[in-house]
């Protein structure tokens, strides 16, 4: 009804309204610290600061949904600069809490009953305040302490404002910029919002954790909290209490007789069984999302962010890691056109001969002073250079390796990534050959051969009736806002300029020759006058220069 689109519509009016003024008062703060009243207002400089940090400034008070945007894009080297990267992963996630009672009120909502009938014990204050979501405290009835996360209210519809706008914005910026195309905005954009709207509903959490559990069910240096299902909804998350210190402790750490070589170990290899065993896996795992304790034993929580490997990208990541140390630049581009799903690529003799050259800078190096970002973020360049399209899977990938390696060097500890691949490697190697896996292969290209031969004489038959009938017909889609589409659009314009100018040259030639004098007597005078006057030479005058500024215009465009 015209009602809900109202509704709607003074939604995004309002939303629009207050992101716009955000970006007026810091554009202003700016103007004031570094135009021309700088001298007045801020006269040692004191206040001026880089353009880096006003936009993470300006990003912090849009809220929630854009901190998460450049969480994301801190991560992503083809879409933000070095320092702004930098920058970006300043970014918190805390928030200002709301109102304690209102939270336990969504609790008594979501549980169904109250607090004094399902708790034995609850801290009716928060502990934290995070941009979705607020945590608190509390005992069961059997005595187990357990943790709630509750959602905050109004921020689904908040985000999902955010991030239409966002969507709108991108989808006008790639149509105005075709040569954006290749960083694909409108699909990051899309997959940020899948990642978000799977964070706000908490069920999916919850399976995460039920899926890691069965994981590590048997891995001792791996837990994951207890999740209580039967109290879990979209918008509240009850789980087990954890006891732990976080790894970024070392000094707690060794005085509770922790062995941080031990932590880094069980961390690096929790994280790789994840990704090369299960292709599955924990997509934020930095230190205040961990916590040891007994025997070295790893705790993962907050498990909204996880992203998934499919097995052919696997087998591509452990071939690179492998290439790399073999520095075999063939291995490498071959690994990378699994890892990006990309069957062929013609730039692929210069792509190799690029890596050989990239190897060389890191030839010299140990395995553990290899810098696996800067190794990842330079070979991710190089695939960008070529115009191959990275998978958003690949830059969380990323994001977790780098976090799981930057947490082994805050531990002071001796890893080597690639040290730790090789066994990996050697049991998914045996995988591959097993008699399981070939009589598997065996069984589907059966299977397939058997549809062939009964499918293709019907497929042959069908394609040879409808040619008899309706003949041979080609169809060609273009998008709305596609490149091809644009190109016939810019193409129709020239055409129609050429005509238009040739129109008018032809039209101004025509008058210059029908343009004849006439003589008439006047007072016994004989005078000479054209029919059209001086009107035919400043047409064709002006036709002319027309003609050369469409010209320049015309050969311009086929320039860029």
């Amino acid at each position: 009804m015209w009602i809900f689109k109202l509704r709607q519509f003074l939604r995004n009016f309002f939303r629009l309204t207050a992101i716009v003024w955000i970006i007026v008062r810091h554009y202003l703060q700016n103007w004031l610290t570094t135009g021309p009243l700088r001298k007045l207002i801020d006269r040692h400089g004191t206040k001026r600061i880089s353009r880096s940090e006003r936009l993470r400034l300006i990003i912090e008070d849009l809220g929630p949904t854009f901190i998460k945007f450049g969480q994301i894009i801190a991560d992503r080297p083809d879409l933000a600069s070095e320092n702004l990267r930098i920058e970006l992963k300043k970014l918190q996630s805390s928030a200002r809490p709301f109102d304690d009672d209102h939270a336990i009120a969504i609790i008594e909502q979501e549980i169904g009953d109250s607090i004094d009938t399902v708790f034995a014990a609850f801290n009716r204050k928060h502990i934290a305040s995070a941009s979705i979501a607020q945590v608190y405290t509390g005992t069961l009835h059997s005595g187990e302490k357990v943790v709630l996360k509750v959602q905050r209210p109004g921020i689904r519809i908040k985000i999902k404002l955010d991030i239409l706008l966002i969507q709108v914005f991108a989808r006008k910026l790639q149509n105005s910029y075709p040569e954006l195309n290749s960083f694909n905005i409108v699909k990051f954009i899309e997959d940020f919002g899948e990642i978000i709207e799977k964070e706000l509903d908490f069920n999916n959490e919850v399976s995460n954790m039920l899926r890691f559990t069965h994981m590590f069910a048997n891995d001792e240096r791996c837990a994951i909290p207890k999740v209580y299902n039967r109290f879990c909804t979209q918008r509240l998350l009850v789980m087990e209490h954890i006891d732990g210190i976080t790894p970024d402790n070392i000094a707690e750490l060794k005085a509770n007789g922790f062995d941080p070589q031990i932590i880094a170990e069980n961390g690096m290899n929790v994280i790789l069984t994840m990704i090369l065993k299960h292709g599955f896996f924990h997509a934020d795992p930095h230190a205040g999302n961990l916590f040891v304790r007994g025997n070295n034993q790893i705790v993962l929580i907050d498990h909204g962010m996880c992203a998934s490997l499919k097995p052919k990208q696997i087998n591509g990541l452990i071939h690179f890691m492998i290439g790399f140390a073999d520095k075999n630049p063939h291995k490498i581009v071959k690994s990378l056109l699994a890892l990006t799903e990309v069957t062929y690529s013609k730039h692929q003799e210069d792509l190799e001969f690029e890596i050989h050259e990239l190897i060389q800078k890191y030839t010299y190096l140990d395995y553990n002073d290899v810098d696996l970002s800067g190794l990842f973020i330079d070979t991710f360049k190089l695939l960008m250079k070529y115009e191959i399209k990275i998978p958003s899977n690949l830059y969380m990938l990323l994001k977790t390796l780098v976090t799981i390696q930057k947490l082994a060097e805050s531990l002071q500890a001796k890893i080597s990534i690639i040290d730790f691949i090789r066994p990996y490697a050697t049991e998914k190697l045996k995988e591959r050959f097993s008699w399981n896996a070939l009589k598997s292969k065996f069984i589907n290209g059966a299977e397939d051969l058997l549809y062939l031969v009964e499918q293709l004489p019907k497929d042959v038959r069908q394609i040879v009736t409808n040619f008899k009938n309706d003949g041979l017909v080609h169809t060609v889609k273009l998008g709305e806002g596609g490149v091809t589409n644009r190109q016939i659009k810019s193409n129709v314009y020239r055409i129609g300029s050429i005509l238009l100018v040739g129109i008018l040259l032809i039209c101004a030639t025509l008058l210059k020759i029908f343009n004849k004098q006439v003589h008439t007597v006047k007072g016994g005078t004989t005078i000479s006058k054209e029919i059209f006057g001086n009107f035919p030479d400043i047409f064709f005058f002006t036709t002319v220069f027309i003609a050369v500024i469409v010209t320049v215009r015309l050969f311009l465009r086929s320039e860029k």
